[in-house]
């Protein structure tokens, strides 16, 4: 069994004050090669890092690993043209496809594998991380059969009505990892991330 993946980091950080979000720093590792090194530790076979077209930034911060890097041109029509990006330069004989976001810098590399191992128990289900409240997390894993599905996503929604209209589908996989669940948007969310323990203020 074949698993490709594709990180989405081509959106504009417009949220995040002062800088790109995803070179940020965090433990001395920009925040972006954070995500790709986490998934190229696991058993995920081809990494596609997806940035935008008119910003290199991004793409130096990720440095060189075992991922390749693709610009979307588009990137400032949606997410979704980041998905289409992705899903255009991956083999589409694999049999899932992980999908990351670049601004989720906990995602750890064993729980990828632990998604992996799911799916390839499942290799016709979606499966993602979900909390012992219920909450779905990233990343998702995607079947070979809504590839096509998944292609054919427009604005910024990502692939949330797909994965709302296959809900027989779903296979959540058990995970009380916080950064399953944590994105960075903010100073803010940065801030809690960094120092969970600590209050912070909200503007």
């Amino acid at each position: 069994m074949k698993l490709a993946a594709v990180i989405l980091a081509a959106g504009s950080s417009s949220r995040f004050e002062n800088g790109h979000k995803l070179l940020v720093e965090i433990d001395g590792t920009p925040m972006v090669r954070r995500v790709c090194s986490a998934l190229a530790q696991s058993k995920i076979d081809d990494i596609i890092l997806v940035t935008g077209g008119t910003d290199d930034r991004v793409a130096k911060a990720a440095g060189q690993g075992r991922w390749r890097i693709v610009e979307n041109p588009d990137a400032d029509d949606g997410l979704s043209t980041s998905l289409r990006t992705g899903l255009r330069n991956i083999d589409r004989t694999v049999d899932g496809l992980l999908i990351a976001l670049a601004d989720m810098p906990g995602i750890s590399s064993a729980l990828v594998d632990k998604l992996v191992s799911a799916f390839e128990i499942n290799p016709d289900a979606i499966v993602f991380p979900a909390s012992p409240d219920g909450r779905r997390g990233h990343p998702i894993i995607w079947p070979r059969s809504l590839f096509a599905a998944l292609d054919t996503v427009t604005g910024d929604r990502g692939g949330r009505e797909i994965l709302a209209q296959h809900q027989e589908l779903w296979r959540p996989v058990a995970c009380d990892e916080p950064g399953a669940f944590a994105d960075i948007d903010t100073r803010a969310d940065l801030a809690t991330f960094v120092a969970p323990d600590q209050p912070t203020r909200r503007k």
